[in-house]
């Protein structure tokens, strides 16, 4: 699970990076077209992502509980739009959450780039702790029958 961590957060910075920087570059030459690109692009390997950390057991950290408190309604809100998109009043509903979101999405992507992070880090942690105890573990093992 570890490589998973390590490549996930790498996936997600240069998603997040060449993305933004392509989007800036439309902005600052065109009428920004590429806006939407954003969204989606940097959007749904994040919701992959969180879904996968999501299913994976232990402890979850305040910014990743955040980022699904906000996020994961976006989501069934345009599976809303799509189904009941005739229907004023509904549909006026399940608009609520992608405006508020066109707003506060590029903040919760750098928080999410943020948070794998940190859990990358403290899985590295882990992973050399455990190492490190076990090579001891192997050295006292092999000192005792050496000692024989």
């Amino acid at each position: 699970m570890k490589t998973f961590f390590k490549c996930d957060f790498y996936i997600q910075l240069i998603l997040l990076l060449v993305i933004s920087c392509v989007v800036l570059i439309d902005l600052n030459t065109r009428n920004g077209d590429l806006l939407i690109l954003f969204y989606f692009g940097v959007g749904i390997p994040q919701l992959i992502s969180y879904l996968i950390r999501l299913s994976h057991s232990g402890n979850k950290s305040l910014l990743f509980k955040i980022y699904g408190l906000f996020i994961i309604p976006v989501y069934p809100s345009f599976l809303g739009l799509v189904l009941f998109g005739n229907t004023d009043v509904i549909s006026m509903i399940c608009l609520i959450f992608p405006i508020l979101a066109f707003f506060y999405s590029p903040v919760m992507a750098v928080l999410y780039v943020i948070d794998c992070y940190r859990e990358m880090k403290k899985k590295t942690l882990v992973y050399n702790r455990y190492q490190s105890i076990r090579n001891e573990k192997l050295l006292i093992q092999n000192t005792h029958e050496t000692s024989f």
